[in-house]
């Protein structure tokens, strides 16, 4: 039986960040999957007060709708915000690395390669 898994939910604690990896399972996911996912990144967030994030978008599938868009700038990033995030990493290959996001109080940026992005958010402000 094929795997559907659509994301795993990471803590690093000594390199103080918590991840979210989407996976390939995220072709078969709808509004309500996206939606609980960002709520468990965004708990984690909240949980462990990481100062920065990771979203590796390298193997997603899905394609959420614009009320799920809506739904992750209304409701999650203030979480993120409420959590003390500092830094974002989008691993996103294809992305500008110039495009710096939706100007949440946080930074973010993105990157081909997670070890990139791994640096960046390691790196001092």
């Amino acid at each position: 039986m094929p795997s559907h898994a659509q994301y795993a939910v990471s803590f690093y604690k000594p390199e103080g960040f918590v991840e979210l990896t989407w996976l390939r399972g995220t072709e078969q996911m709808d509004d309500q999957d996206f939606k609980a996912a960002l709520e468990v990144f965004a708990e984690a967030a909240l949980q462990h007060r990481p100062p920065r994030l990771i979203i590796d978008m390298r193997e997603f599938r899905g394609q959420p709708s614009s009320k799920v868009l809506a739904f992750r700038d209304e409701v999650t990033v203030p979480k993120y915000e409420k959590a003390g995030i500092k830094k974002l990493a989008w691993v996103w290959p294809g992305v500008d690395a110039g495009d710096e996001g939706t100007g949440a109080a946080y930074d973010q940026r993105y990157f081909e390669t997670r070890d990139a992005a791994i640096a960046w958010t390691q790196a001092r402000s």
